[in-house]
């Protein structure tokens, strides 16, 4: 009777750290929230009052990594979960070489249907002023912007970049994964991450005009899963964030600050072009489900212990 009394409390204390265990996510990823809408917050008074400054985006960007971080200050998350090493090199050339690859997809489509034109003269111009390049060709002029920004460009975008996968990825993904599937992890963190864009869409410049503001938000979103789910296979087969740290600041090179300038604006443009039309989402969320077809083929798509090094389901 004492070695089956003494077996029922083990499996009862077995049972209760499994119940810790299973709710401790919930609460972190609550605070995280919480305090990532209070930073924001901050943030997003300066992006609409003042306009869509520079260093005011940079401090916006940061709102979900100063979250994480006063969170591991406060001894709720450990550093050493955010996957901090450098991965190996495939995944860097990976997360690099993909906004560039399903970027050159989506445009192709809008250039190639006649949704949208291409070169747009101004985009040239602002190259060549911004660059100093004077008396260059329209095709050198390009090449060398596309060089320039792809390379010495990504140091900046990567500065950036890292202060909001610090959260998305860093945290919220593996936090997720350790209750939930891959798809509902990815959907839960991109859709979050679409959350914590509405501000920024519906009270600022940053959309493609005052008009369908809901139906580019619902774009947006798409966009956002999309590209989480990409960005959690890149997480749990690295172990690390930096490839998704790598592959938003490439996105933010090639579709924003190439691809989408470069584009001729016809009067029906934006529902098909730039992150808020439905062509570009639709091409990522393809990509997305095509990651997740490899999770599930690489023994990833469950929820994961541990994430330091590969994901161990």
């Amino acid at each position: 009777m004492a070695q089956i009394d003494g077996q029922f409390m083990a499996d009862n204390n077995d049972s209760a750290a499994a119940n810790t265990a299973s709710q401790a996510p919930l609460w972190r990823v609550l605070l995280f929230i919480v305090l990532t809408a209070v930073f924001a917050a901050i943030a997003y008074y300066f992006v609409i009052e003042h306009g869509l400054k520079r260093y005011y985006i940079a401090l916006l960007m940061w709102t979900p990594g100063l979250a994480v971080l006063t969170m591991t200050r406060f001894g709720a998350v450990d550093p050493a979960e955010l996957g901090w090493h450098w991965p190996r090199g495939r995944w860097a050339f990976l997360a690099y070489g993909l906004p560039a690859l399903y970027g050159l997809v989506a445009y192709s489509i809008i250039w190639g249907g006649g949704f949208g034109g291409v070169v747009d003269p101004k985009f040239t111009q602002e190259v060549s002023y911004f660059l100093g390049l004077d008396g260059w060709s329209e095709g050198a002029t390009i090449a060398f912007g596309v060089l320039m920004f792809g390379t010495v460009g990504m140091i900046w975008h990567i500065a950036t970049a890292l202060g909001e996968e610090i959260g998305w990825r860093g945290f919220l993904t593996p936090t997720l994964m350790k209750v939930w599937s891959f798809p509902i992890a990815s959907l839960a963190t991109g859709l979050v991450w679409a959350a914590w864009h509405l501000p920024i869409i519906f009270f600022t410049s940053y959309n493609a005009g005052p008009s369908g503001l809901e139906l580019q938000m619902l774009n947006y979103g798409i966009l956002t899963v999309g590209l989480s789910f990409i960005m959690t296979y890149l997480r749990l087969q690295s172990g690390s964030v930096w490839p998704a740290v790598i592959m938003h600041a490439a996105h933010n090179v090639y579709v924003l600050t190439i691809m989408q300038p470069m584009t001729v604006q016809y009067k029906e443009t934006w529902r098909y072009a730039n992150e808020f039309g439905f062509i570009l989402p639709a091409v990522v969320l393809v990509f997305g489900l095509f990651f997740w077809r490899l999770a599930v083929r690489n023994g990833i798509s469950g929820p994961t212990s541990t994430i330091d090094g590969h994901a161990s389901t």
